[in-house]
């Protein structure tokens, strides 16, 4: 059978990220996945660019959570639609930076999965220059 979209598969692996495990979310990425964030311009401070998966854990993922307390990134789904093999995926991330100012970000991914349930593009946006302040002050 097919592979079919649907709200319930993006829901599953936000959900499992949220509760501290990132396996499932991790999966549903190819491992070549074309991840822009906010420009293709690399910023190493505001995390923009292209990654791949490993990229992107390496370079953005595990960096923010060296800057949050306990590491840890609460998100908070609040809209998903899905047209054929794209999903819009709106979010918020809640977190308290080492520092202790809060880190409460907004997130729109555009995702574009193959036949097999991978991610193999995804477009973020994000407030970048929240992103800027937790890598300069923490």
């Amino acid at each position: 059978m097919a592979f079919v979209l649907t709200p319930e598969y993006i829901l599953h692996f936000l959900n499992e990220a949220a509760a501290g495990d990132p396996g499932p979310f991790a999966e549903a990425l190819d491992p070549e996945v074309r991840w822009r964030i906010g420009s293709e311009v690399q910023d190493d401070i505001a995390k923009t660019g292209m990654f791949n998966r490993q990229g992107w854990m390496e370079q953005v993922y595990g960096p923010l959570q060296s800057k949050l307390k306990d590491g840890k990134l609460n998100l908070i789904p609040l809209e998903v639609e899905v047209v054929q093999n794209k999903a819009y995926v709106e979010f918020k991330g809640e977190g308290t930076q080492n520092n202790g100012r809060p880190y409460n970000n907004q997130y729109l991914w555009v995702m574009i999965f193959d036949d097999n349930g991978k991610a193999t593009e995804i477009r973020e946006y994000l407030d970048t220059g929240l992103v800027r302040e937790v890598f300069s002050n923490n």
